[in-house]
């Protein structure tokens, strides 16, 4: 991805409207490009500035009693669906996606009592990893069935480098690793990252692994082996 379509994009990635393959291209280059880097996070203080200046306010009652008055004085009333022999026709369909649904809920509490849950947590930015952790850790305490894979790649593999501590509570990143990895849940680090910011492979802490890639890590995991993605 180059620098015009990374501006193209810019607001849907901050929005977090983008795909997971158009997401990880994106970051990709947001990686590797300064200029780019400075326009996202320009983006992204403005957008977090009006969002926290954006409040919510119920409408009153009364409003809406108005606007139902008007509406029902401009256009005429309309027949009860029962009343419309058309709409007789939508009930077979309508009872058999009733049914469809219930069954495909039964069925998927059925295996999520039995079966092992997968999910490939993707973590790329370093300004939150303990909150991560924290959420990873839940996670792990609520489903014993739970089969997770940590990927980390560009700024999110720094909280697996070796010596790492929590900016809050100073408290090394790799004691709550290792509780996690003893667990089961696997963390592996990115080797494009490592190559393209200069840091040895030696840096890395013992409870992580090294892969090739981390964006083609996670697109495996989910295709070959059936992990749904979720982003730390």
């Amino acid at each position: 991805m180059d620098c015009a379509r990374t501006r193209q994009l810019a607001q849907a990635y901050v929005d977090r409207e983008l795909d997971l393959t158009a997401t990880l291209a994106l970051e990709e280059h947001l990686a590797a490009c300064g200029d780019c880097r400075a326009h996202h996070e320009a983006l992204r203080r403005v957008r977090a500035a009006v969002s926290a200046g954006i409040g919510f306010e119920p409408a009153p009652a009364e409003l809406r009693q108005r606007i139902t008055r008007q509406v029902c004085g401009q256009a005429p009333c309309e027949q009860r669906w029962w009343q419309r022999p058309a709409s007789w026709l939508a009930v077979p369909a309508a009872l058999m996606l009733v049914f469809a649904t219930v069954f495909a809920s039964l069925s998927y509490q059925q295996w999520a009592a039995t079966g092992e849950e997968r999910i490939v947590y993707h973590i790329n930015e370093s300004t939150n990893p303990a909150t991560a952790l924290r959420n990873l850790a839940n996670h792990v305490e609520s489903n014993p069935h739970l089969k997770a894979v940590v990927v980390a790649h560009n700024k999110g593999v720094d909280f697996l480098l070796a010596g790492a501590r929590d900016a809050d509570s100073g408290e090394l990143f790799e004691n709550s690793v290792a509780k996690l990895r003893a667990r089961g849940v696997d963390f592996r680090v990115c080797g494009n990252t490592l190559a393209r910011r200069a840091i040895s492979p030696a840096a890395v802490i013992p409870e992580a692994t090294l892969v090739p890639s981390g964006v083609a890590e996670i697109g495996r995991l989910q295709v070959k082996e059936h992990y749904v993605y979720m982003q730390l």
